[in-house]
Formats: structure tokens, C-alpha cells, sequence
């Protein structure tokens, strides 16, 4: 009779331990380690930002029908890029953004 009671009070102990475990546990991992999710209603660019190189205008050339643009890009030892704009009122912007073909 008395192991029986002994028993009986380590069940409860063991389910009263699971329980108060499944409510801490889920605070505990939150409280471990860096968070990187943003606040709510901000605007987070951390892992938007994506650097791409410029373009610069050298030579701006109009054929009849079109207008070819020149560019030159920072990286050293790139070719440089032509733009066909396709419309002879056009004219080329100064800078640009690289084009990846």
C-alpha cells in the first residue's frame, strides 16, 4: 500500500514537471541567441540590399532609326555595353545600372 501511494505522488510529480516544462520551455529558446526578425511595421532592409555596378555614358551614337548608347562599367577590364534605344528622339541617361547578360 505505501509503494503504491510512493508511486502515485512520482506520477504526479513527473506530469506537474512536463507540464510547467511545456510553458517555460518555448520562453527559453526566445530568450536564446540573436534575433534578426523585425519589429512589427518596420521596414527591415537587411536582406534586401544588393549592390550592383554602375554604368557610366562614354559615347552617345545616332543611326537613322535608332540611337545606340556607350557604356562603361566600374569594373576593370569589362567590355563596354551597348544599349539600343529604338526610338530616334531618345536620348541616353549619364549613368545607369549595369545590365547582366
Amino acid at each position: 500500500m505505501n509503494q503504491m501511494l510512493i508511486k502515485k505522488k512520482i506520477k504526479t510529480k513527473l506530469v506537474f514537471f512536463i507540464f510547467v516544462l511545456s510553458i517555460l520551455l518555448p520562453q527559453i529558446s526566445e530568450a536564446i541567441g540573436r534575433k534578426y526578425a523585425p519589429e512589427e511595421g518596420t521596414f527591415d532592409r537587411r536582406k534586401r540590399i544588393v549592390i550592383k555596378n554602375k554604368c557610366r555614358l562614354v559615347k552617345e551614337k545616332i543611326v537613322p532609326g535608332d540611337v545606340v548608347c556607350e557604356y562603361r562599367s566600374q569594373k576593370f577590364g569589362e567590355k563596354n555595353k551597348q544599349i539600343f534605344l529604338g526610338a530616334p528622339g531618345n536620348t541616353c541617361q549619364k549613368e545607369i545600372t549595369c545590365p547582366i547578360k
